[in-house]
């Protein structure tokens, strides 16, 4: 059975190395798709932060993005991707 990862990568901005990458447990297809959907929907707190006023950028079936403008202008990105382990 294939294993599935997903990798959340959040706190990009210009100029700043404070982003954060962290990955869930391998776990089935299912699952994996399951987290991820909730990922997008914004009920997974625990995995990514929301942040107010973003935006959800898809940029494929198994990645997408949130974008969110800072105070001062600054723009966060957020990345997410479902992945298979080899």
């Amino acid at each position: 059975m294939d294993e599935y990862v997903i990798v959340v990568e959040t706190g990009y901005k210009m100029a700043s190395a404070a982003h954060r990458v962290t990955f869930t447990e391998p776990m089935g297809r299912r699952e994996a798709t399951g987290v991820f959907l909730d990922l997008i929907e914004g009920r997974r707190e625990d995995l990514l932060p929301s942040r107010t006023d973003s935006y959800i950028l898809e940029v494929s079936p198994t990645e997408f993005l949130q974008v969110h403008q800072a105070m001062g202008g600054s723009v966060v990105l957020d990345r997410v991707t479902l992945t298979r382990r080899h």
